[in-house]
């Protein structure tokens, strides 16, 4: 691979910018010019081997004076239209995480300008990575389960139903845009078109707020604006129906991503909880009978498999600027899925069915 040098800076001081540090930062040529966040610097929640990187407090002064060749937007959801869109105007990539923005018309803003710039533009749906969901990609666009007959999707937590989690910024709507339905609906709705290749058609849905308000790190209290559970049903290219069901307070429930495939000749079953194993029913002669008691095997990802995997989100955006062809979820993927959450919203006001433009 090439290691032509990139100058690389950071929005954002949170958790989420450890990761596209680590998979970014560490990489051969890559030297990190910038830090930048408008919270007290003593606040930041940056690793040590960081430190040392110029820091800044406001944007434009860190582009202008850093110069990077790839910015991160690593921020609360309601500023990465904003900073997306600054870092463009100069002359950086950027990789952003999800959701993309607040709203459709924000999202299609970030592509246009990034077309406009001539720039790569990537959206972190980092379950890309995870080669039970690569592999099961596979399998399914090598037509092993045949036709696509059905889909099923969860995607579950426990943490805001717990009284020992504080009141954060993803609480409040202003901010965050979204609850479950975009912190982790996003992941979904690009996790199903990932591994099916197949297109969303038309949605209905609804969210709820269950847990109506939350107390802070100091004990005060505060409302909590985001959907805290979500629902919908697509239909997909090729009549395929999809459930998808999503909630923050599941008690029981860490970090559970799941998502079920039945084809004409199998059904296929992932999960991010064991990244390396996937469950798999499938062959023609095996589905040619009827079955009366559940048999899905669980099989490990072939070894083989791994050995050419490498992570696509964040860090594939380096390896495609140094010219190497890379499969990375583009921001034309988080267009997609923009569209998708604007889609569920409006069903829920209007309740009833809508079509996806």
């Amino acid at each position: 691979m090439s290691t032509a040098p990139l100058r690389y800076a950071v929005f954002g001081a949170g958790g989420i910018a450890t990761v596209h540090l680590d998979m970014i930062a560490t990489q051969p040529g890559v030297t990190l010019v910038g830090l930048c966040d408008p919270a007290d610097p003593s606040t930041w929640r940056i690793q040590k081997n960081y430190a040392d990187a110029p820091r800044f407090t406001d944007p434009a002064t860190m582009l202008r004076e850093t110069k990077p060749d790839l910015v991160s937007v690593c921020t609360p959801n309601k500023y990465h239209a904003e900073l997306a869109l600054l870092a463009l105007q100069h002359g950086a990539h950027v990789a952003c995480e999800k959701p993309m923005a607040m709203s459709m018309a924000e999202a299609e803003a970030m592509e246009t300008a990034r077309a406009q710039a001539g720039k790569l533009g990537l959206i972190n749906f980092s379950y890309r990575n995870i080669a039970s969901f690569r592999f099961a990609r596979e399998i399914v666009a090598r037509c092993e389960l045949g036709r696509l007959l059905r889909i099923n999707c969860v995607y579950l937590q426990s943490f805001l139903g717990a009284p020992a989690q504080p009141y954060a910024w993803r609480n409040d709507v202003s901010i965050a845009g979204f609850g479950a339905l975009g912190d982790l609906g996003v992941h979904m709705l690009d996790g199903v078109r990932f591994i099916t290749g197949l297109e969303y058609e038309r949605v209905v849905g609804l969210a709820q707020i269950l847990i109506p308000e939350k107390a802070d790190a100091t004990g005060k209290m505060h409302p909590v604006t985001t959907d805290t559970n979500a629902a919908w049903l697509s239909e997909l290219s090729g009549g395929v129906i999809a459930s998808f069901e999503t909630s923050q307070v599941a008690p029981g429930y860490g970090n559970f991503f799941r998502i079920e495939l039945s084809g004409e000749h199998g059904t296929l079953v992932v999960q991010s909880d064991t990244p390396d194993d996937l469950w798999l029913h499938a062959g023609a002669s095996l589905t040619r009978y009827a079955t009366w008691k559940t048999d899905l095997p669980k099989q490990a990802v072939p070894t083989e498999f791994f050995r050419n995997l490498k992570p696509t989100t964040p860090a594939g955006i380096v390896r495609a600027i140094r010219g190497e062809v890379e499969d990375f979820p583009t921001f034309a993927d988080g267009v997609r899925a923009q569209r998708m959450l604007g889609a569920i919203g409006e069903s829920m006001q209007s309740r009833a069915w809508v079509t996806i433009g």
